[in-house]
Parts: C-alpha cells; sequence; structure tokens
C-alpha cells in the first residue's frame, strides 16, 4: 500500500475500495479482471460477502483481492460502515462500488485520488457511471470525513438514497467533486438491455425501497443540517481563516 502525502508533499496515496456482493459470482469475475487490467499499485480491492451466500463464490480466484465473510448478514450501507470503520486508520481514502460496476478508464485510481488531493485532501470525489452524473452512485471518501462523521455510509438508510445524501451534503458542505474524466461503468438493468433485473435487485428494492425514501427525507431535515456545519468547521478553509482571525 501506497503512504499518504499532504500538505504539498505530492498526491494522496493508498486507497480501499470495498465491494459488497451476493449472489454474483460472475460479476466479481469480471470486476477483478478489469480492476487488475486499469487499477493502480497501492489500491487494494475487498469483497465483502454474506455468510449464507459464501458457497457461491468457492473457488474465485481473489489473487491480490481480499474477501471477507460478514456475519450476521447486514444491508449494504451496514456491510460497508463495518468495513470502513475497521479500515479506516489504516488507508488514507476508502472507496465503494457494488458488484455490477466496472472500472474502464486506466489509472482511474490516481486521477480520483489526485482530484481529492487538489481540494485539500477531505472530501468526496465520484466517477461518471455513465448511469447518472447528478449524484455520485459511488464515491471516494477521505478517512478524514468519515472519522469526523463516523460513518461512510450514511447510516439513516440501507441500502438506497445514499447517493442523494452524499450529493447534498458534500455540496453544501463543500467537499464534492465530480471527475468526469474516470469512467467507471455501472451496467445496470435501468440502462443495458443485456442486464436482467435478477432477485438481488428484486429483494433489496423490495425490502429497502421505500423505507429508505422516508428516511432519506427525515435524514435531510433533522440531521443533515448538523452534519454540514460539523464538515464547514473542520474542513473549510474559508471558516479556518475566519476563525484564525477571531483567536
Amino acid at each position: 500500500m501506497g503512504r499518504a502525502l499532504r500538505d504539498g508533499g505530492g498526491p494522496v496515496s493508498g486507497l480501499l475500495v470495498m465491494v459488497p456482493t451476493r449472489g454474483r459470482r460472475a460479476n466479481c469475475e469480471r470486476l477483478l479482471a478489469s480492476f487488475r487490467e486499469t487499477a493502480s499499485p497501492g489500491t487494494d480491492l475487498v469483497f465483502i460477502l454474506d455468510e449464507d451466500d459464501a458457497p457461491t463464490y468457492e473457488g474465485v480466484d481473489w489473487g491480490d483481492a481480499l474477501a471477507g465473510v460478514l456475519a450476521p448478514r447486514a444491508p449494504l450501507g451496514g456491510k460497508l460502515n463495518q468495513t470502513a470503520q475497521a479500515m479506516a486508520g489504516a488507508y488514507p481514502a476508502l472507496m465503494w462500488c457494488e458488484d455490477d460496476y466496472v472500472p474502464v478508464t486506466p489509472g482511474w485510481d490516481q486521477i480520483l485520488l489526485a482530484a481529492l488531493d487538489d481540494m485539500g485532501g477531505d472530501g468526496w470525489v465520484h466517477p461518471d457511471t455513465v448511469r447518472r452524473r447528478d449524484v455520485p452512485e459511488i464515491w471516494l471518501a477521505s478517512a478524514s470525513v468519515v472519522n469526523t462523521l463516523g460513518w461512510f455510509f450514511p447510516p439513516a438508510v440501507s441500502q438506497f438514497y445514499g447517493d442523494n445524501a452524499i450529493a447534498e451534503l458534500g455540496k453544501r458542505a463543500g467537499l464534492l467533486r465530480f471527475c468526469p474524466e474516470v469512467v467507471i461503468e455501472h451496467l445496470h438493468y435501468a440502462v443495458r438491455t443485456d442486464v436482467e433485473r435478477d432477485a438481488v435487485y428484486l429483494e433489496a428494492e423490495a425490502a429497502h425501497g421505500g423505507p429508505d425514501l422516508a428516511a432519506f427525507h427525515q435524514y435531510r431535515a433533522d440531521q443533515m443540517p448538523h452534519d454540514v456545519s460539523l464538515l464547514r468547521r473542520k474542513f473549510s478553509r474559508d471558516v479556518a481563516w475566519v476563525l484564525g482571525k477571531v483567536a
């Protein structure tokens, strides 16, 4: 793993990409292949499996990637937050994608990390997923914002609307950047005629779609203003300058 270089010492390096997966062995093998072709040294990949679904992946050649079982089974947000909390001390940046994404741009990780460094090293950056550009369907977060907030994936929601939450939170805090030069394609049934709306999609939508929408609106009204204030106070250069003048 690369080490973090900050304060003018060069771009941040050392990235962990988290991939929660269930019932999609072929997708994981496709992601592994594209990752090996496009990622740079210093970027690590971890697949997060469910205990009851682990046999689906028996015999997969994980190579340098990690694969671990999380028990008891948790929804997507819980998987990401538990993994991020365990790993944030070892990596200066954390990222996630689901198993139906494919990195396309060579060196995508270094481009995203350089964008984060250009922001001062704190915040979120996100690629072009081809499917949506208005919100970060997936994102790379600095460990600093994860540690400050106490979470990687907004804990108010379980599976859906995390992208909407990060989009608004990041914009209001001035800590979000879109990197259109990086393509990590989302091979989702909504935009691909060759992708099936399978049981994994259907189960998640039925269990979490409606409740997560209501929870997102509740978070937006109640907790998000406090999170924006916390982030701006800690990471905004303008706020730091004003506080310095007062002191």
